[in-house]
């Protein structure tokens, strides 16, 4: 196996990935203070928390019904849709308002000699900096010519190191309602993607198996080729 390389944000208490979303909550249940008759030298007990956060907290994919009625949920993404060959396209070197469309990624894929094959998974590093810095909400995804070309590539999922995939500001969210409605699944706030831009690697990003989630903190991890 290659290096492995954590493209997942660390999840703590207060953590707010997006301003629509909960503050994550990390409340003690059982502290190693607690004792209990049951246990026996040098056990005195155990410690766990309670955790309070949205199904979008964090490292996540969108299952389809985040935005497709009907559609189906967070237990229901195929495992394999979330692992498998992975490309890096790096197009950081944008404006914080410049939306990243099809042009802008075919010009990066044309001078890194990136190839995007059917079914692999294709990553976005749009951001220059480190998630959260000044400007990181503002900044701009990829548009719905984007989408369509990644879809036209026949695509599984698509991630972005973003809080979200679309244009911040358009509402009709066409990136979400055309990739979702297309099985394509979206992931976001990922991190660490300066150490696989514009390369080719092994992607896995597993999601909770939770019944009626519309969607899934995971955690992603790039394995570079040996």
């Amino acid at each position: 196996m290659g290096k492995i390389i954590d493209l997942t944000l660390e999840m703590e208490d207060g953590l707010q990935t997006f301003s629509s979303h909960p503050r994550m909550v990390v409340l003690n249940h059982v502290t190693h203070e607690f004792t209990a008759p049951r246990y026996i030298d040098p056990c005195k007990g155990f410690a766990s928390k309670m955790l309070i956060f949205s199904d979008h907290a964090g490292t996540h994919v969108d299952a389809q019904n985040h935005y497709v009625e009907g559609g189906e949920c967070a237990a229901k993404i195929p495992i394999e849709k979330l692992i498998g060959k992975a490309v890096c396209i790096d197009v950081s070197n944008k404006e914080k308002n410049d939306v990243v469309d099809s042009a802008m990624l075919e010009r990066v894929c044309q001078e890194n000699y990136l190839n995007i094959e059917q079914e692999s998974i294709v990553l976005i590093r749009t951001f220059p900096g480190s998630w959260g810095e000044d400007n990181f909400f503002e900044w701009q995804g990829i548009n719905d010519d984007a989408a369509a070309w990644l879809q036209s590539k026949k695509v599984k999922a698509v991630g972005v190191d973003l809080p979200i995939a679309d244009e911040v500001g358009n509402m009709q969210r066409p990136v979400h309602m055309r990739m979702l409605k297309s099985n394509i699944y979206l992931i976001e706030n990922l991190i660490n993607l300066h150490i696989v831009a514009n390369q080719t690697f092994t992607f896995i990003g597993l999601p909770l198996k939770i019944k009626g989630a519309t969607g899934s903190p995971i955690r992603a991890v790039a394995v570079l080729n040996d």
